[in-house]
């Protein structure tokens, strides 16, 4: 394995790491009090901006913009509203559960591919879903029998669910839109529309606003908003570029066994078999689909290069 493979493998494995421990310190500062869901998203966006603002001035990535970079607002909308749903769900929800239902942009993806470029979905993405799916039944039950998986979840897991079905819509919209685009001005935009619209809802509907001047609350908002945001997007974006999508479709669900791990040993939920089984089924069913759309866009590269 040669040494930019290394680096990148290590980079991304940095990226699983704080995107999986960010939902628990998220939840830390909602429960203590310290800060609006809604304004939470808001300043995490606006430190974010301006540190990839920052690194795309000095990479003179904005030369490249032009008029075709204007799908970049609906892709913000898309964007901003799953990162609005996600942060309030998280609220009322375990940070486990709110990670774990992200997933359910594996259901999303397809359906999405479907409507945009007429791109039928594979046996492996609707069997991914469907176990999906069952994953998401297990991991909102109160007990491993059969009655207990149909138990009514709670507002933030509703919530969460809706976040990560916009978060599959995104995804779509993206493998869709953003090709030929530089990627972090791609993202950049986005962001600017997820603040926009998080400083609005935030303004408009949350009573009270929490804010808290507190040193150690200030520096989990720069953690959150410069390494689990801006440091995070790109450097997934750099590193990438030199990892197998084998690699990365095995790495990133990751983040939500860690999120599950960290959320329980700094106990802000309690141990659950249903987190357990339904996490495992879960994970599972984003691999499986992950590996399989790896393995297919192989077969496509090769078959373009030998034509």
């Amino acid at each position: 394995m040669n040494k930019n493979k290394v680096i990148s493998l290590v980079g991304l494995v940095i990226v699983v790491f704080l995107w999986g421990i960010a939902p628990v310190f998220s939840k830390y500062v909602f429960d203590n009090g310290y800060y609006s869901p809604a304004l939470l998203v808001t300043l995490r966006g606006a430190l974010s901006i301006v540190v990839m603002g920052v690194f795309i001035l000095i990479t003179k990535g904005f030369k490249e913009v032009k008029k075709a970079y204007l799908i970049c607002i609906p892709a913000g909308i898309i964007l901003g509203a799953a990162y609005l749903f996600q942060f309030i769900g998280l609220e009322t929800t375990t940070p486990a559960k709110n990670t774990f239902l992200e997933s359910l942009s594996c259901i999303a993806v397809p359906v999405c591919m479907f409507l945009l470029v007429r791109e039928k979905p594979t046996l492996a993405s609707i069997g991914a879903a469907i176990i999906c799916l069952v994953g998401s039944f297990v991991l909102c039950g109160n007990g491993l029998d059969f009655s207990a998986m149909f138990t009514a979840p709670t507002t933030g897991d509703i919530l969460s669910a809706i976040a990560g079905i916009l978060f599959g819509i995104d995804i779509a919209f993206t493998k869709v839109f953003a090709k030929g685009k530089n990627p972090h001005v791609y993202v950049f935009f986005q962001l600017i529309i997820l603040t926009i619209m998080a400083l609005i809802y935030s303004l408009s509907f949350e009573r009270p606003l929490l804010f808290s001047y507190r040193w150690d609350n200030l520096l989990i908002l720069v953690f959150l908003g410069v390494f689990c945001t801006a440091y995070c997007w790109v450097t997934r974006t750099i590193c990438i570029r030199n990892v197998s999508a084998v690699t990365c479709a095995v790495l990133m669900p990751m983040s939500a066994v860690i999120c599950t791990l960290a959320s329980i040993i700094f106990r802000l939920e309690s141990f659950s078999w249903n987190v357990v089984v339904g996490g495992v089924i879960i994970t599972f069913a984003i691999v499986l689909s992950g590996i399989y759309d790896a393995i297919n866009e192989k077969k496509k590269e090769t078959a373009n290069e030998q034509n």
